[in-house]
C-alpha cells in the first residue's frame, strides 16, 4: 500500500476495535461505499442545503411519501437548514471553499469548508445530528455534550494539512445543528503536546498499515449489520455454556 492515502477517518477506524479488519480494507483500500443510512442522509441534505453541495458533488434527497408528497421528515430538514444559514451570517460565517479535496504527501482531506469567521480564515466542520443536546458522548461517539470524552483528530488532521500545505495554522470549528433546533459552536484550541501526539500516531499508523493483514472480526453483533457481505463474516450468536 505503497500509494494508500491517509484520512482521518481510515485512521480512526484503523485503531477502533469495533471495526472488522476486513471492511476497513474493503472501505479504504478497495473504495466500497454503502448505501448511507437515514441518519446519514438527513446530514447529506441538510449540509448540501446549508453550504450547497455535499462531499464530492453528489445530489441527495429525502425519498417522498406513498403519493408523492413531501414527508414532514424534508419540511423540518428544509426549515432547520434555513436557520443554520441565518445562524451563520449571526456568526460572520462567510463561505471561501466548499468541500475542498486537499492532499499533501501521503495525507488526503475533505472538510466542508474554508470559511473566513469574522474576517479571519479559519476551517469549519458542519454537522447535523438527531440525538439530544445533553446526550453525552461518554456513551454515544454521536453525542455533542461532555466534550473531554470525544475524539476531536479529525480537527488536528485538517489543521495540520492546511499548514503543510501553507505554512500556518488556523482555527477549526465545529457547528453543530441538531433535530430539535438546538445548535453548538465548538472552537478546538489544541496544543502543540496535541498536534505533536498526533504525528506520532500518524507515523505509527504509516509503520503498522505495513503488516495489516485483513483478518475477521469474529463477532456476530458486528457481524450482523455490516453491510460488507464476505464469506468470513460470522452468521451465529456464540454459543454460551453455564455449568450449574
Amino acid at each position: 500500500m505503497n500509494d494508500f492515502k491517509i484520512s482521518q477517518s481510515a485512521l480512526r477506524d484503523f485503531y477502533n476495535p469495533e471495526v472488522c479488519r476486513i471492511k476497513w480494507e474493503e472501505m479504504y483500500v478497495n473504495g466500497y461505499r454503502s448505501q448511507p443510512t437515514t441518519a446519514m442522509l438527513d446530514g447529506l441534505v441538510f449540509e448540501q442545503n446549508v453550504i450547497g453541495l455535499s462531499r464530492g458533488g453528489e445530489i441527495y434527497e429525502i425519498p417522498k411519501g406513498k403519493t408523492g408528497n413531501t414527508l414532514k421528515r424534508e419540511t423540518d430538514l428544509l426549515k432547520l437548514s434555513e436557520d443554520a444559514k441565518q445562524t451563520m451570517k449571526d456568526l460572520d460565517i462567510e463561505l471561501i471553499d466548499v468541500q475542498p479535496h486537499w492532499e499533501i504527501g501521503d495525507l488526503v482531506g475533505h472538510p466542508d469548508a474554508l470559511v473566513k469567521y469574522k474576517g479571519e480564515l479559519a476551517i469549519m466542520d458542519l454537522k447535523y445530528t438527531g440525538v439530544r443536546e445533553d446526550e453525552s458522548c461518554r456513551w454515544n461517539p454521536f453525542a455533542w455534550a461532555d466534550l473531554q470524552h470525544k475524539d476531536f483528530k479529525q480537527a488536528l488532521h485538517y489543521s495540520e494539512m492546511y499548514y503543510l500545505t501553507h505554512g500556518v495554522f488556523v482555527p477549526f470549528f465545529y457547528l453543530v445543528f441538531g433535530k430539535s433546533g438546538w445548535c453548538k459552536f465548538i472552537l478546538i484550541d489544541y496544543t502543540d503536546k496535541a498536534m505533536t501526539e498526533y504525528r506520532i500516531l500518524l507515523n505509527k499508523f504509516r509503520k503498522d498499515l505495513k503488516s495489516f493483514e485483513p483478518k475477521p472480526i469474529k463477532n456476530y453483533s458486528i457481524c450482523r449489520k455490516c453491510p460488507v457481505l464476505c464469506d468470513k463474516r460470522t452468521t451465529k450468536p456464540t454459543i454460551e455454556t453455564i455449568k450449574l
